[in-house]
């Protein structure tokens, strides 16, 4: 959940942890890792990880917040030069003691095949999504652990337009391959471009509906599907919803979808109402949230008032269609609907 930032708390000393009553300074240090002692000097300083990348980047250290995030919860840690500066300079910017912080870090990991494949979801999706993002302001910093552990292999969504041009319906069908044994469930996130959306309903025609979160102030709804059963590494699942927005009056005139990783197939297909029709459509394509359009192509209304879009080879960023009579977006412009 996002929550209001706190004050920045550079230059001011994080208030020290308490230790359990009883326990000598050795045995309380014996039980603290790296990663916890970041995360409760965090807590204690009312830093976000997204305020600490940026006091970081002002020190001209790049250290992104899929890695923070993976240091504080002990996924990993610092080792080479530029992260440990990135933990000298943290200790500064939390008002830690020196070395409070490095004096945790163990010996280098093992590096091999032995190890667990690593995600290259959470890193991609920091090059998709720039701070600020839908996702980001709906997920906190979980954000960038979006369905982490689930590679997608395509995407087929359908989008169905009421009579006063706003989006009524979602039809997504979702191919996915897990990273590792132990995964159950895909989490989707979908973001409305009308803040005064009343409600939403899924139907899971294939899973099952496990948690729904309407977040109508973030205009976002969050929710988790399961699988049915388990997923062992390298297996596929399908997942097929439909989400039926609430009654709205403000016209919608884009979609997008953001897809941090390269997939096999993608296909958007949009249909609007005979009583609603757009005067100009076009499909385009974007780095990253923060880019502009490219690749504009005009699309034209078929037999069934419909337009779609179907890359021949898809890369990661995002892909979406506008429509009426409205600028193309520029850098930032729109908010991504992330599913």
């Amino acid at each position: 959940m996002n929550h209001p930032e706190q004050p920045s708390a550079a230059g001011r000393p994080a208030p020290a942890p308490q230790r359990p009553e009883g326990v000598a300074d050795g045995e309380s240090a014996a039980r603290t890792t790296f990663g916890e002692a970041l995360h409760e000097a965090l807590k204690a300083g009312g830093l976000s990880l997204q305020r600490l990348h940026h006091h970081l980047g002002e020190r001209g250290i790049s250290v992104s917040p899929v890695t923070l995030s993976h240091w504080q919860r002990g996924r990993s840690q610092p080792e080479r030069e530029q992260s440990l500066q990135a933990v000298a300079a943290i200790e500064v910017i939390l008002g830690l003691p020196q070395g409070a912080l490095q004096t945790l870090l163990t010996a280098r990991r093992p590096r091999g095949r032995a190890l667990a494949v690593r995600s290259p979801v959470p890193e991609a999706l920091s090059r998709v999504l720039s701070p600020g993002a839908p996702l980001e302001v709906a997920l906190g910093a979980d954000a960038y652990r979006f369905n982490e552990d689930l590679v997608t292999l395509s995407v087929q969504e359908t989008l169905t337009l009421d009579d006063q041009g706003c989006i009524a319906r979602y039809t997504v069908n979702h191919v996915v391959r897990a990273l590792r044994d132990g995964v159950r469930h895909l989490t989707a996130h979908h973001n409305f471009d009308d803040p005064d959306t009343p409600s939403v309903q899924v139907a899971v025609n294939c899973g099952r509906l496990e948690a729904l979160r309407f977040r109508q102030e973030v205009r976002s709804a969050i929710f988790d599907i399961g699988f049915g059963r388990t997923l062992r590494r390298g297996e596929t699942a399908i997942i097929d919803y439909t989400l039926d927005i609430g009654p709205r009056w403000r016209s919608s005139d884009h979609h997008e979808r953001t897809l941090p990783v390269p997939v096999r197939h993608y296909l958007l297909h949009i249909f609007f109402h005979p009583r609603h029709l757009p005067s100009s459509i076009h499909g385009y394509y974007r780095q990253s949230s923060e880019r502009a359009a490219q690749d504009i192509r005009p699309l034209s209304l078929d037999a069934s008032h419909s337009v779609h879009i179907m890359p021949a080879k898809c890369q990661a960023g995002i892909y979406g269609i506008a429509w009426k009579r409205h600028a193309l977006p520029a850098a930032a412009a729109w908010p991504p609907c992330q599913a």
